[in-house]
């Protein structure tokens, strides 16, 4: 069996897969919607096609159209209709699941009908003019389009299985193409059904948002209105409460409920098994609701393995794929990637650190850098031949690649013949070395190549390698020194607090132990794998141990946060519906109870903690010597939150403060190797990898994990909305007794930071509020104001957090006394939290 990942041109997203068996072939997906003719260097799908099967009009097997997205749904229709393919069999997402109505029973109009199907595709919010009217009016048609392919197939004969979750026509479909191996993996009808109850509440959503924003100005067209959602701008009026508190809300967050309605399957078989994705957001699902039955799919397809090849979900999204996710389908060989060229979200910043990291574990191929991609197996040897570009290429794409030959003028006469296919031959991934190991590997000819797996701090090793030629293999001793530095000796009495086989868990054993024997002998330490009750154990060794602070080592799966009400009782039975206005009902991720040391529900010492990711380097770099900073100071904010700028002029240093006005993630002017870094931008409680900026409306990608020195000695302020998450799900809507889903550095700016070596991330568990007009000194800003103020002070960053919050209790209500401003102040005090080591 061949696999063709099919190239997605210059734009952004797009999935189109052809599977071929002998003479059987089963296409998934079918790429945009104006792929039915070529763009510029890009052949059409057609095209594509027909130098695998041979010239139109195509006879395929099998049709599966895994979710009603427009890049996935694509040309299709047209294709269809035209009749340049045709289908003995199809299994498609159904339309009901896929385009439910919002439950309305008033009639739309043709420009609220086209932001109520936009809202609900991947966003396009780089589109303006001509390209984002035609995607409305894509988006607007999509769903008849579909309806009228089935209804072609139908009277083409094709047989049709709408999917609606396993059943026996399913199964006879699986019986019918048992040639291919293939097994539809799920979603469940249960899982479809929370994500069409989801759509129907987003198309909800939209209507009264478009009713709101054109009953104020009637001018308004659907381009206006779909530019203004997905910026969070003037979606306020009668059907939104409590506009005063929205006006000085940060938020980001695109919904997902149609990628998780994706048809998974695999192909292939046993030791050549395929994995096909669609868009599933395995790794974080962003529909209320769907964790269990997320779980289920996960379960379901590590069930369904081993994998040699996986084509990663959702376009290589952070939500789709991450170092959980991974553990699914550890087995695989190598990855695929599909998507456009013009599309600098995907693959996901955050996933292309994540898969550099694991490049010698793993091979990946992009159709957005290595064009039309062919999967095979010489025996039980995955092959891949890529078009062009090489191999496990972890450039991020830019921002500035338009797509080309949309619009007017005349077709393109005759099509480009591709480029020659680059034979690439992806061997079968070796075990990795473990820590402290060597692994070698032959090369043919007379060398070999060794590969030493070495923590990432600064330390010294020592490598003998004994070769025998007449031997495969031979292992090197590796002897890391000094993993954890020395520098605990200048710290204050702390109380170390951690669970060690919980720490184990997460960083390795060995790993957990040298850090744990570290700090034993110099700081008094409270290991909650030997203690029934942690605060009683902290207020004992308290009493024997003059301690300035609690250090917590570990994340919320190793020593849990508290699930924190930010409000007294008598404020929250006062604001009543109001608080629904905040995304995190008030509620947030706190420490600060393990700073009680007296047990008056009191924090007496500031706290601070230094997270895993799963990854013993974060923890590890906490105790490292930092590398002395370049810059004194490096500054970047909102173009719309001005108030940052006084408090920067307050840092030492004459590196001017930054406007996301003027920059992007893939050029960052400045130097952010600095001793002090305050950033004030958008946060996002579903993608803490990147951070966001404005211009006057839009949204723009401001920072990402790849913007993070290394090494980084730097103290951090961040006044950005989740900026300290360093779990997937915020407090307020955590069930007890619901798996922590913690991230890794490779997905949260914070912990890039702490692992490149920063003394302290300071930054909020929740959405945070920031002043935009008066005096501009409430809210956030006299919290960052005070922060820094103790810094300069000679305070190190977890006391001076704490002291900030003293200070800034003493000056609440800071001017603002309207019950809901009351609300957020008290918000502001307790969501702040100092990540890293912070002394």
């Amino acid at each position: 069996m061949k696999l063709y990942l099919l190239d997605m041109g210059s734009k952004i997203y797009g999935d189109c897969i052809l599977a071929v068996e002998g003479d059987r072939s089963i296409l998934i997906d079918g790429a945009h919607p104006g792929d039915w003719k070529s763009s510029g260097d890009t052949p059409s799908i057609p095209d594509q096609i027909a130098e695998i099967l041979g010239e139109p009009p195509f006879k395929v097997d099998l049709l599966v159209v895994t979710h009603c997205h427009s890049d996935h749904i694509g040309c299709l229709p047209k294709l269809v209709q035209d009749g340049t393919i045709t289908f003995e069999q199809a299994l498609v997402a159904d339309e009901n699941l896929g385009f439910p109505t919002d439950g309305e029973d008033a009639p739309l109009d043709a420009e609220t009908a086209k932001v109520m199907a936009a809202i609900v595709e991947e966003p396009q919010g780089d589109l303006d003019g001509a390209a984002l009217d035609q995607f409305l009016t894509d988006a607007a048609n999509l769903s008849a389009n579909y309806s009228a392919m089935l209804s072609k197939l139908k009277a083409d004969r094709t047989k049709i299985v709408r999917y609606t979750g396993p059943s026996a026509k399913v199964t006879q479909i699986e019986k019918d193409f048992a040639d291919f191996n293939l097994k539809i993996l799920g979603p469940s009808a249960n899982h479809l059904k929370i994500c069409s109850e989801e759509l129907k509440r987003l198309k909800n959503k939209a209507r009264r948002a478009s009713d709101s924003l054109r009953h104020a100005d009637a001018g308004l067209d659907a381009a206006d209105i779909y530019k203004r959602l997905l910026s969070g701008s003037g979606v306020k009026g009668a059907d939104v409460a409590a506009d005063d508190i929205r006006e000085y809300l940060d938020r980001v967050g695109p919904g997902a409920a149609l990628n998780d309605q994706s048809i998974v399957l695999s192909l292939g078989k046993t030791g050549q098994r395929i994995l096909l994705t669609g868009d599933m957001q395995l790794a974080v699902p962003e529909v209320p609701g769907l964790d269990n039955d997320m779980a289920s799919m996960i379960d379901a397809i590590k069930e369904g393995g081993p994998y040699q090849f996986v084509k990663l979900p959702h376009h290589a999204s952070y939500n789709g794929f991450d170092e959980d996710v991974l553990k699914a389908f550890e087995q695989a060989q190598a990855f695929g990637i599909s998507t456009g060229r013009g599309d600098p979200g995907h693959p996901d910043p955050g996933v292309l650190k994540f898969l550099k990291s694991i490049n010698d574990r793993y091979h990946w191929a992009r159709t957005d850098r290595n064009g039309v991609i062919t999967v095979s197996f010489v025996r039980s040897k995955l092959k891949i031949d890529i078009s062009e570009g090489d191999l496990d290429d972890p450039t991020p794409n830019a921002r500035d690649v338009a797509p080309t030959g949309e619009g007017g003028g005349p077709e393109p006469q005759g099509v480009p013949p591709p480029p020659p296919a680059r034979r690439v031959l992806a061997e079968a991934a070796q075990p990795p070395a473990k820590r402290g190991e060597a692994m070698v590997r032959r090369i043919d000819g007379e060398e070999v190549e060794v590969i030493a797996r070495i923590p990432h701090t600064k330390t010294r090793v020592t490598i003998t390698v004994e070769i025998d030629p007449g031997e495969t293999a031979a292992v090197a001793a590796v002897a890391p020194h000094d993993l954890v530095k020395k520098n605990i000796d200048r710290l204050p009495p702390l109380l170390f607090v951690t669970n060690s086989k919980r720490l184990a868990g997460n960083i390795g054993q060995a790993e957990a132990a040298r850090i744990l024997d570290t700090i034993r002998p110099k700081q008094p330490m409270v290991d909650l794998a030997r203690e029934n009750d942690a605060f009683a154990a902290i207020q004992r060794e308290a009493r024997n141990a003059n301690v300035k602070g609690v250090v917590i080592v570990g994340g919320y799966d190793v020593v849990p946060s508290e699930r924190y009400d930010t409000l007294p009782p008598s404020l929250r039975a006062s604001i009543g519906p109001s608080a629904t206005n905040d995304p995190d009902d008030f509620i947030v991720w706190s420490d600060q109870s393990y700073g009680d040391l007296d047990g008056d529900h009191l924090a007496d010492v500031p706290v601070s903690r230094i997270p895993d990711g799963h990854t013993a380097s974060v923890v590890e770099s906490a105790f490292e010597t930092a590398s002395p900073p370049l810059v004194n100071r490096f500054g970047l904010r909102n173009f719309v939150r001005p108030f940052a700028d006084q408090i920067y002029s307050g840092l030492p240093g004459a590196e001017l403060m930054l406007t996301s006005e003027l920059v992007r993630s893939n050029a960052i002017p400045g130097d952010l190797s600095a001793k002090h870094i305050y950033l004030m931008l958008h946060g996002s409680d579903t993608d803490t990898s990147r951070f966001w900026g404005e211009t006057q409306g839009d949204m723009l990608e401001a920072m990402t994990v790849n913007n993070v020195p290394d090494p980084c000695g730097a103290i951090i302020f961040a006044g950005c909305c989740w900026g300290a998450l360093t779990v997937r799900t915020r407090a307020a809507v955590y069930r007890a007794g619901d798996p922590i889903q913690v991230v890794t550095p490779a997905q949260s700016i914070a912990l890039s930071f702490l692992a490149a070596g920063a003394n302290a991330f300071v930054g909020c568990t929740g959405a945070h509020y920031s002043p935009v007009d008066g005096d501009l000194n409430f809210f956030g800003a006299p919290m960052h104001s005070a922060f820094w103020k103790q810094i300069l002070a000679g305070k190190r960053p977890a006391e001076a957090l704490f002291q900030a919050k003293i200070d800034y209790i003493k000056g609440m209500p800071h001017g603002r006394t309207k019950i809901e401003e009351v609300a957020i102040e008290n918000k502001i005090l307790r969501q702040f939290t100092c990540l890293g080591l912070g002394w």
